[in-house]
């Protein structure tokens, strides 16, 4: 509990930062979504002059932007899985990589606690942190909803909207452990899973539509949580996300187990 407490407030200030961004755009996207509507035959006729390319890299359709809950499903999930993913990757290549690249390992591993419960310790710390970003997300999005919008809007769908993103931390998280245990250099662990990141989402979105891309995009975990369909079917993909889930618990369990096995001179 000693090493989840120091942990949890060495990285508290930047788990505090994180909630006010995703706080304010919780608010700059669901306090549009009204005046969206309003605006409709204007902002429709805008989108249907972009690029289909354009739309797709945002998630931004002309049927499901103006629903209720299309502004945030649209464009500001867009912005919403890239902040998930990129906090829950940089926090767990901080608290693995960070490690080796600090020299702080070897100094870790002589305490009486052992490579396990370290690297468990610091599992829970990410839990811990993407369950409350989580928890923020899914409050103030219930709460502005209530508050700004007039229209009758679908909980089930904003319900999808945070487990996606739940689902996302998880995932990042556990591939960035992986590659930590792997690279043990925090520079590289963070090159490499930012770009797993943009590749997975910009490769499902950007591709949608092109010929012979279909099985590069089921290589993304994004294929498996759509937002457009989520919006159209009024459905949320509790399956795809409990499966994700359950992946990202197995990869940490690979990673605890290399952690436990590495040669590390004390």
């Amino acid at each position: 509990m000693t090493l989840i407490k120091k942990e949890f407030k060495f990285n508290f200030k930047n788990l505090f930062i994180w909630i006010i961004v995703v706080v304010l755009f919780n608010l700059m996207f669901i306090g549009l979504s009204d005046l969206i509507a309003q605006e409709n035959s204007v902002f429709v006729s805008l989108l249907n002059k972009m690029p289909k390319s354009f739309l797709d890299a945002f998630n931004m359709d002309p049927e499901t932007l103006l629903r209720p809950e299309g502004m945030l499903g649209t464009e500001g999930m867009t912005f919403m899985f890239i902040f998930f993913g990129l906090y829950a990757s940089m926090l767990s290549s901080k608290l693995f990589a960070g490690e080796y690249d600090n020299k702080t390992i070897e100094y870790l591993l002589t305490k009486p606690y052992s490579r396990s419960r370290i690297f468990k310790n610091k599992v829970s710390v990410i839990l811990i942190n993407s369950i409350l970003l989580f928890l923020i997300f899914l409050g103030t999005e219930f709460w502005f909803f209530n508050q700004f919008v007039d229209r009758e809007f679908n909980n089930t769908i904003l319900f999808a909207f945070a487990i996606y993103l739940l689902v996302i931390e998880l995932f990042f998280a556990s591939t960035a452990a992986l590659i930590s245990t792997l690279i043990q250099t925090r520079k590289l662990t963070n090159s490499i899973s930012l770009g797993l990141l943009f590749f997975m989402y910009f490769g499902y979105t950007v591709t949608e539509g092109v010929k012979n891309t279909e099985l590069l995009r089921k290589f993304s975990i994004f294929y498996y949580i759509p937002i457009r369909d989520t919006l159209k079917n009024e459905s949320v993909y509790l399956l795809n996300s409990f499966i994700i889930i359950l992946i990202s618990l197995i990869i940490f369990y690979v990673s605890q187990k290399i952690f436990e096995k590495q040669d590390i001179t004390v």
